[in-house]
C-alpha cells in the first residue's frame, strides 16, 4: 500500500532553488516505492462539484505572474492516462460520489508540476488530477479522501496545499510571525494525534483565517487526512519562508522501514 503525502507547495520558483523542502522532499521519494500512477489534488484548482483532468492532458500551465523568466520556461514530462481516467470515475460513483471529466481542463497548474518536481526530478507515470469541490462541506472533505483510500494500493495520493497561506501579510524578512508559527504548531500536532475532532471544527480555530483568508490551500489537507489508514500523520519537512508561508507537510501510513 502507497502512503498519503501532504504538501505545502510554496512559490512556484521553488523548483529553482536548492531548498531545504526540496532536499527534504527528494529524500522522502527516494524511500517510496514507484506507484502505479499518481493521484493529485492541488489548491490552484476548484470548482463546485468534484471534476477530473481530461485524460489528453500533457502540458504545464504558468498560473502565475511576476516571477523569474526561466520559471516560464520550466519543462516537465507530465501526462494522465484514459483508462485510469475511467476506472477511477467509476470506481468513486460506485461509492456514491457525483464526479466527471472537465473537458477543458487540459493543462496541469503549478500547484501539480512543482510538487511533483519537488518529489521527482523526473517521473514517467500518469498523473490524475481532481479538483477540489468547493461546495463540500469539511466533513465531505474527509469522507472524500476515504473514498479514495480503495486506490492506495496502486495509487499514491499527493495533496498539495499550503499548511499557512496568508499571501497580503507574507514579508522577505527572516522574522517569523507569531500567528503563523503558532497555528503551524497546533496542525502539526493537530496530524500527529490523530485528532479528527478538532481537524474537523479548524475554521474555529482563533488563527485559522489569518492564516487562510481564502480556504482552498488548507481543504488538500482534510482529503489527505480522509485518505489516511492511520490517521497519525508525520511531517518530514518543517520551514517557514517569507515570515508566514508555512512548507510543513506530512506522510500519513508511512511504511515501516524495519
Amino acid at each position: 500500500m502507497n502512503p498519503t503525502l501532504f504538501i505545502s507547495h510554496g512559490a512556484p520558483n521553488i523548483v529553482l532553488s536548492d531548498s531545504q523542502t526540496k532536499k527534504n522532499a527528494r529524500e522522502l521519494a527516494s524511500s517510496l516505492d514507484i506507484p502505479k500512477y499518481i493521484i493529485i489534488v492541488s489548491a490552484h484548482w476548484s470548482s463546485r462539484d468534484l471534476k477530473v483532468i481530461n485524460p489528453n492532458s500533457n502540458e504545464l500551465m504558468y498560473d502565475f505572474y511576476g516571477f523569474e523568466e526561466e520559471l516560464y520556461n520550466f519543462k516537465y514530462k507530465i501526462s494522465s492516462n484514459k483508462e485510469l481516467t475511467n476506472n477511477l470515475i467509476e470506481k468513486l460513483k460506485k461509492q456514491n460520489i457525483d464526479i466527471s471529466i472537465d473537458e477543458n481542463r487540459i493543462s496541469y497548474d503549478h500547484g501539480v508540476w512543482s510538487t511533483l518536481y519537488l518529489l521527482y526530478e523526473e517521473l514517467n507515470i500518469p498523473i490524475i488530477q481532481l479538483s477540489i469541490p468547493i461546495s463540500y462541506s469539511i466533513l465531505e472533505l474527509i469522507n472524500l479522501g476515504e473514498k479514495l483510500k480503495e486506490f492506495k494500493n496502486e495509487a499514491l495520493l499527493i495533496f498539495s496545499g499550503g499548511l499557512t497561506h496568508n499571501l497580503r501579510d507574507m514579508s522577505f524578512n527572516s522574522q517569523i510571525k507569531d500567528y503563523a508559527k503558532i497555528f503551524n504548531d497546533e496542525i502539526k500536532n493537530i496530524i500527529s494525534l490523530g485528532d479528527e475532532e478538532k481537524l474537523v471544527n479548524i475554521d474555529k480555530n482563533r488563527y485559522f483565517y489569518q492564516n487562510h483568508p481564502t480556504i482552498e490551500h488548507f481543504i488538500p489537507l482534510l482529503i489527505a487526512f480522509g485518505s489516511a489508514i492511520n490517521k497519525k500523520g508525520k511531517s518530514f519537512n518543517s520551514e517557514i519562508l517569507y515570515s508566514n508561508i508555512s512548507m510543513e507537510s506530512f506522510i500519513f501510513d508511512e511504511k515501516d522501514k524495519r
